[in-house]
C-alpha cells in the first residue's frame, strides 16, 4: 500500500512540469472565475466526482443510450462526431440533430440529438454492445453520471459521493476503492497518512487538486472554456486523464475512506 501511495505521489510531483517559469499566473482571479462556473459549495464533491469519472471504465452496457430522454450537443460535439463518422458537419447536423427545445439565448448554438419515441438513440448498437460513437461521444455523455448537475446536487445535499444506480462501471470502481480501503486498514498509519495528504496539502497535492478541478470543468463545460483558464494560468495545456489517474485514485479513496476534506478550504500554496 505504501508503494501505491508513493507511486501516486511521484505522479503528482511529475505534474510540476506544467508550472511555467516564475510560477502560475493570475491564480487568484482564475480561481474566482472557476468558482463562478462551479461554486466551491460543491467541493469536495465536484473534484471528487471528477476523480471518479477519470477512474471509472465504461462497460458500454448501453443504459445511457437506451434510457436518457434527451441529449444536447454543442457545435464542438457535432464537429467531433461528424469527423468520427466520416461525415461533413452539415450532413451530420441535418441527419442526426434537431433544434434545441430551449430558446437560443439560454443554450446558444446547442442542438439535440434526434431520437424516436420509445427507441434508443441512433448510435446505440446492441451487437457491440453500446454506443458506436463512444470515442467521440457528446460532452454531456462524458459528464454523465458523476458530473451531472443532479448528481452534484445530491452529493452536496447528502455530503457524500453518491453511487450511480445500475451502472456497472460504478460498481466495479467502488469494489476497487473498497479493496483499497481494506489494504489501508492492514497497514498501520496508512489511513492517517492519506487523510493528512489532502487535509493539509503540500505544493504537489495543491497543484494536482487545481489540475483535477480544471479537468472537471473541461468535462462539465467542454474543452474551450477550461483551456482558456489554463492559458491564463500560464499552463502549456490541460492535464491528460492518464496524468491525473494515480492522484485521482488517492483522492477518491480519501473521500470514500471518510477523510474530512474540504475543497472550499484547500490551503493556498504560495510556492505556486
Amino acid at each position: 500500500m505504501s508503494f501505491e501511495i508513493d507511486t501516486a505521489l511521484q505522479a503528482m510531483r511529475d505534474l510540476c512540469r506544467f508550472i511555467p517559469p516564475g510560477g502560475l499566473k493570475d491564480r487568484e482571479r482564475v480561481e474566482k472565475d472557476m468558482e463562478e462556473m462551479i461554486s466551491r459549495d460543491y467541493e469536495p464533491y465536484f473534484s471528487g466526482n471528477a476523480a471518479m469519472h477519470l477512474l471509472a471504465e465504461c462497460q458500454r452496457c448501453g443504459r445511457c443510450c437506451r434510457e436518457e430522454k434527451s441529449i444536447a450537443v454543442s457545435i464542438e460535439d457535432c464537429r467531433r462526431i461528424a469527423r468520427h463518422l466520416g461525415l461533413s458537419q452539415k450532413r451530420f447536423m441535418m441527419e442526426y440533430t434537431r433544434p434545441h427545445s430551449l430558446k437560443a439565448e439560454a443554450v446558444g448554438s446547442a442542438r439535440m440529438l434526434r431520437k424516436r419515441e420509445g427507441e434508443p438513440f441512433p448510435f446505440y448498437d446492441p451487437l457491440l454492445p453500446g454506443c458506436r460513437i463512444h470515442q467521440a461521444k457528446p460532452q454531456v455523455c462524458r459528464a454523465v453520471f458523476y458530473l451531472s448537475k443532479m448528481n452534484l446536487l445530491l452529493c452536496r445535499e447528502e455530503k457524500e459521493i453518491k453511487a450511480i444506480p445500475g451502472c456497472p462501471a460504478d460498481v466495479l470502481l467502488r469494489e476497487r476503492l473498497a479493496q483499497f480501503r481494506r489494504n489501508l486498514e492492514d497497514e498501520p498509519g496508512a489511513g492517517e497518512g492519506l487523510e493528512a495528504l489532502f487535509s493539509s496539502p503540500g505544493p504537489e497535492v495543491d497543484l494536482f487538486l487545481l489540475l483535477l478541478r480544471l479537468k472537471g470543468l473541461e468535462i462539465y463545460f467542454g474543452g474551450d472554456r477550461a483551456e482558456r483558464l489554463a492559458r491564463r494560468l500560464g499552463l502549456p495545456r490541460l492535464a491528460q486523464e492518464e496524468e491525473l489517474k494515480a492522484g485521482a485514485l488517492l483522492y477518491a479513496a480519501a473521500l470514500s475512506y471518510g477523510c474530512p476534506l474540504s475543497g472550499a478550504k484547500q490551503k493556498k500554496m504560495t510556492e505556486y
